[in-house]
């Protein structure tokens, strides 16, 4: 029963950071004025993170050799390093609303949302207004930055909170001496 539990878990890990990954990436590629947001970058590894560990997790359950000890270890920094990619995104866009356009000069001189931006002849330039969007299409790529954002955002916590589940789980099998790693080696309940 709780192999079953655990594979299902790590699926949602690896969904969970192949999001994070996906949502991180977009920003990167959109990024029109300098370099992406160290943030944005972070969430990158992160999201890498939780799906390369959650590949290791599965495997840790299919191979002996493997100890679970090992496996906490890397779920437990996994949690801390999601823990703070989404608390640095939750800093950065702290009080923002994707619906209000009252709120559009707040999400366009954030420097993870605007894709970047530079002073040029006392003039601000913003590289999501490349082009000299419409108002209505500014608005729209503001609102899109915005939610992609918060979802990100989002998608780290999940992430974090499956890790944490994980860790109880793993932590309950090693305590009860179920840890030496295998599936045939485990009684599971």
């Amino acid at each position: 029963m709780l192999a079953g539990l655990c594979i299902g878990l790590r699926g949602l890990q690896i969904l969970f950071g192949a999001v994070i990954v996906g949502l991180s990436a977009q920003f990167i590629t959109a990024q029109k004025v300098g370099s992406a947001a160290t943030t944005t970058q972070y969430s990158v590894f992160t999201g890498v993170y939780a799906i390369l560990e959650g590949f290791l997790g599965i495997a840790a359950l299919f191979l002996s050799s493997f100890p679970d000890i090992a496996v906490l270890g890397a779920d437990a920094i996994g949690a801390l390093v999601l823990l703070a990619g989404g608390i640095a995104w939750a800093v950065e866009t702290r009080g923002f609303s994707c619906t209000d356009p009252t709120k559009a000069k707040k999400i366009l001189d954030n420097n993870l949302l605007n894709q970047g931006k530079r002073k040029y002849k006392g003039d601000w330039y913003y590289g999501i207004l490349y082009g000299d969007p419409s108002a209505e299409t500014a608005w729209s790529r503001l609102q899109s930055s915005c939610k992609k954002g918060l979802a990100d955002e989002v998608f780290q916590f999940l992430a974090f909170a499956v890790l944490v589940v994980l860790l109880v789980v793993g932590w309950i099998r090693w305590r009860k001496g179920r840890g030496g790693g295998g599936m045939g080696s485990r009684s599971y309940v």
